[in-house]
């Protein structure tokens, strides 16, 4: 293969001519749909029903052979095959091409061959474009509604979406009607891409939910990882900068703007920046992950693929207690990850400038750290966090408690290679031994307390009591610590829910509420 045959692949895929910079300003948007994708996606999670009903309908065929002759052997495997059949060219009533232009919106199915289309929606019949979510078996689904006002519009123009599937079309024989779509079957990140530009482009920002737009964005960031290593590949090796991002560096194409770094540690340096985007100039933090320029194939993959693991596993995490995840790109040979800011300090710095914190407000805490963690621990598949330490808890505004640090790629490298992840006073033995699961971050949890309570960093794998360091705490906030803290986990807290009810009840007991 030629160096100008991947180029052409691109182009192509980018839809612009071969020497051509891609440019986001297009006359039309095709959006490529491929419903066989959405139904995959639908089941991946319970791959052996298909494999368990293929072989009891082969089994029944075989027995109704054997008992009532091979005639009905063979009508049966005609009305299987005749399902199978029917349920393939089902899929033929899903449009295969979406069409978005200066003048609206069109459907467009078998376009290799047929190119049948539907009428023109025009972009004054949108009332608004919105996100919902529909769960099947294991898999959660993420989709675009086009909410459209169908008043005065012949069953002529109509017919095409009766036609379509349920599942796509609903209400055409009214006068409210809307399409959805399931963002799973957009056949890349270029069509989110194409479906992102051309609602920013033809629509008013006022009827698209900023919901939307996140989730495009995100799908296109973090779930393409082929387009993500193809891109990262094909970046030049020299580097446009070698040390740490100055003050007032731009990246990302003029959309985030370095104050000042953070911190640093493991794969990834920490910034301060600004989102410079409509005007906003909105509070973002940069985690900045460099990528071995000169390293082996193997080591820049095993990089990428943690760091997207990260992304994605961020990306799913809604819950008020945890930072959340903006967006995801690379540059420069390197990845970024953007999370939003939190205003105040670490549960660390608050002691160490403040002193240990009163029971009432170490109680407040912890049944804050529960929430978190009582989160992480019920998501399937489990997330244990591994690092639940004072350093990576911030309060936030209004006494809000916020997990900033979600190091997934080195969680994942010390799940592959069982090395230590972790700060030795917060981690517990079975952890050091490679072998971490939730009570792991109970005991994290629990040392966390001690260091609120006491101001001073617990002996590393040792049971600890709070009132060895500070008299005043309750005897019985002292025990919950020490239970939490237990270093042979059969004596510690089964889950967060136990440690939770103790603490709400010793709360109500000494303070009312």
């Amino acid at each position: 293969m030629t160096d100008q045959a991947p180029k052409n692949f691109l182009a192509n895929r980018f839809f612009f001519s071969k020497g051509e910079r891609a440019s986001d300003e297009y006359d039309q948007y095709w959006i490529r749909y491929k419903p066989m994708r959405v139904l995959k996606k639908r089941f991946q999670t319970e791959q052996y029903l298909k494999t368990a009903a293929a072989w009891i309908c082969l089994s029944l065929v075989l027995i109704l052979g054997s008992v009532c002759g091979p005639l009905v052997g063979l009508a049966a495997a005609c009305v299987f095959l005749s399902a199978f059949l029917f349920f393939r060219l089902r899929l033929l009533l899903f449009p295969t091409h979406i069409a978005l232009t200066e003048d609206g919106i069109t459907f467009h199915w078998l376009r290799s061959w047929l190119n049948f289309q539907s009428c023109l929606l025009p972009w004054s019949s949108l009332s608004h474009v919105n996100l919902t979510t529909a769960k099947f078996l294991k898999h959660e689904e993420s989709r675009v509604e086009f909410n459209i006002v169908s008043v005065g519009m012949p069953l002529s123009q109509r017919l095409p979406f009766l036609l379509l599937s349920p599942a796509l079309a609903k209400g055409w024989l009214s006068d409210r009607s809307k399409i959805i779509l399931p963002l799973d079957g957009l056949a890349s990140s270029d069509d989110r891409k194409r479906l992102q530009f051309g609602f920013q482009r033809f629509l008013p920002t006022y009827r698209v939910d900023p919901k939307v737009s996140d989730e495009l964005q995100l799908s296109l960031k973090v779930e393409s990882y082929t387009d993500l290593w193809l891109g990262a590949l094909s970046m030049n090796r020299n580097r446009l900068r070698r040390d740490t991002l100055p003050q007032g560096a731009i990246v990302n194409h003029g959309r985030y703007e370095v104050v000042s770094p953070i911190g640093s540690g493991g794969q990834a340096v920490v910034y301060s920046a600004i989102q410079k985007e409509m005007s906003l100039d909105r509070p973002v933090v940069l985690k900045e992950f460099v990528l071995p320029s000169y390293a082996g194939v193997k080591v820049r993959k095993r990089v990428l693929e943690n760091i997207q693991s990260e992304s994605k596993i961020l990306k799913d995490l809604q819950h008020p207690n945890i930072v959340k995840l903006l967006d995801f790109f690379v540059e420069d040979e390197r990845a970024y990850l953007v999370l939003e800011q939190i205003k105040g300090r670490t549960l660390k710095q608050q002691v160490e400038q403040d002193g240990p914190f009163k029971e009432v407000d170490a109680l407040s805490f912890a049944l804050q750290m529960t929430s978190i963690l009582t989160f992480l621990h019920n998501r399937k598949p489990q997330v244990v966090h591994r690092d639940f330490t004072p350093d990576n808890l911030m309060v936030g505004h209004g006494d809000i408690l916020k997990l900033i640090d979600f190091n997934v790629a080195q969680h994942l490298e010390s799940m592959s290679t069982h090395t230590v992840v972790g700060k030795h006073s917060y981690i517990p033995p079975e952890q050091f031994r490679g072998e971490a699961s939730p009570q792991s971050d109970i005991y994290a949890m629990g040392a966390t307390l001690f260091f609120l309570l006491s101001g001073k960093d617990p002996e590393p794998i040792s049971v600890s009591h709070v009132k060895s360091a500070r008299m005043d705490v309750s005897d019985e906030l002292d025990a919950i610590v020490a239970k939490a803290t237990a270093t042979d986990s059969a004596y510690r807290y089964a889950d967060c829910a136990e440690i939770k009810s103790e603490l709400e009840a010793l709360r109500k007991q000494r303070y009312g509420h």
